[in-house]
């Protein structure tokens, strides 16, 4: 009768030491999915600020033929400033 007891006892154990772990599992999923919600969020701002970059470049692009030299040069400068930029967005999305 002991040992019958013995194994009830290992079993209500081992079924606790389950329920813990589960309890753990549970948390850390509830954490990652946190995570995952905030990544997006961010994703989704940045793609939103590249798309408003590129707009801005096709914006400034239009006209460049009827400028003057010294407004393409300054406009030249703006776009490979604007390039810039959306590549270093899209490396933060990439890794993101």
């Amino acid at each position: 009768m002991q040992e019958l007891s013995q194994q009830i006892s290992r079993i209500q154990q081992k079924m606790q030491d389950l329920w813990l772990y589960a309890q753990k599992l549970a948390k850390e999923n509830q954490q990652l999915k946190q995570e995952l919600h905030e990544a997006n969020t961010a994703k989704m701002k940045l793609t939103q600020k590249i798309e408003q970059l590129e707009q801005s470049k096709a914006a400034l692009q239009i006209g460049v033929d009827t400028w003057n030299d010294t407004d393409k040069k300054e406009l030249a400068t703006k776009v490979n400033s604007y390039l810039k930029e959306i590549e270093h967005w899209l490396a933060v999305l990439k890794s993101a």
